[in-house]
């Protein structure tokens, strides 16, 4: 009926394999994916030092350039840096560079799980939302503890203004 044959599936975007691993060895600084339909991580590889760098856009396959930017609200994106590989404050909110930083994106009015903008009146959608994107984020942070890093990690929801960003929710103290 919509032109797909038996065994086919249609296509759309998905992480790519080329540029994404759900494996880390805690080493370098890389920006990432969070699936929230699948809760999976997704870790840009190191790519020539330059995984920090990497467009969220550039990781998702199976679309055009023109197109990609729009599939990647699918995914929650989150930034992972290093001790001593970030810099200078975030929405004026100073940060301790000495240490493993872990900033998720966060949005009140983007639904994640159902893919659909939340007005902003509707107070109580939007913070149910929010709180299923701090139950993400927690699972972002899990991911990493479970990694074993040997640094301290502290994790911070950054949304589009500092009023809607949370800073240091949640710290790792490193293995030892």
């Amino acid at each position: 009926m919509f032109g797909f044959g038996k065994g086919q599936q249609a296509t759309g975007a998905r992480v790519s394999s080329r540029f994404c691993t759900d494996r880390f060895n805690g080493k370098y600084p890389h920006v990432g994916l969070y699936d929230a339909q699948e809760r999976k991580v997704w870790v840009c590889k190191p790519l020539g030092g330059q995984a920090i760098r990497t467009s969220h856009a550039r990781l998702i396959t199976g679309t055009d350039n023109a197109t990609s930017t729009v599939w990647k609200d699918r995914f929650i994106c989150y930034w992972f840096y290093t001790p001593r590989t970030g810099e200078g404050l975030i929405h004026g909110y100073p940060i301790e560079w000495d240490e493993g930083q872990l900033l998720i994106r966060i949005d009140p009015n983007w639904d994640y799980d159902h893919q659909r903008l939340i007005p902003a009146e509707l107070e109580d959608q939007v913070n149910e939302n929010l709180e299923r994107q701090f139950r993400h984020g927690d699972r972002i942070f899990d991911f990493f503890c479970k990694c074993k890093l040997g640094y301290p990690l502290s994790v911070h929801l950054i949304g589009p203004r500092a009023t809607d960003s949370l800073f240091y929710v949640k710290r790792y103290e490193g293995r030892r």
